[in-house]
Formats: structure tokens, C-alpha cells, sequence
């Protein structure tokens, strides 16, 4: 799952070299604001055929808690 998530986030902050690991949030990913929030968001659900409720997005803190939704949401 961490490396399809990956590929979503090198694919909306545009950079190929990319690596995230659990502990990622926004502020080791220089270009992560709340507009590129709103795409990231949006790619993930495209991506892994899901929606996030508004409180479940504003309760990401780091990519872990992203996958750990993730995989609750993808095995329902």
C-alpha cells in the first residue's frame, strides 16, 4: 500500500524522487499546502477507490494514519 500511495503523492506534488514513509506529513513535503492537500486527497480516493469523510481527512496527521484509514476503508 505505501508504495501505490507513493505514486500518487509523486504524481500530485510532480516529483518522481519522491519518498514518503509513515512518519511523512506535510511539513517534510515542501509544496504540501492546503490546495495540494485538497488534490492529494482526491487522488488518494481515485487511486484506491474510496471516499473520505471531511473529518476523517482533517484527522490525518502523517501518512500512516492516512494508510491505517486506508486499509480499513479498502478491506469493507
Amino acid at each position: 500500500m505505501l508504495e501505490q500511495l507513493q505514486q500518487v503523492f509523486r504524481e500530485v506534488f510532480k516529483d518522481d524522487a519522491l519518498i514518503i514513509t509513515e512518519s511523512t506529513s506535510a511539513k517534510d513535503i515542501k509544496m504540501w499546502d492546503s490546495l495540494t492537500h485538497l488534490e492529494l486527497i482526491a487522488a488518494v480516493e481515485t487511486a484506491f477507490s474510496i471516499k473520505f469523510t471531511f473529518n476523517e481527512v482533517m484527522m490525518f496527521s502523517n501518512v500512516g494514519e492516512m494508510m491505517a484509514l486506508l486499509e480499513k476503508k479498502t478491506k469493507s
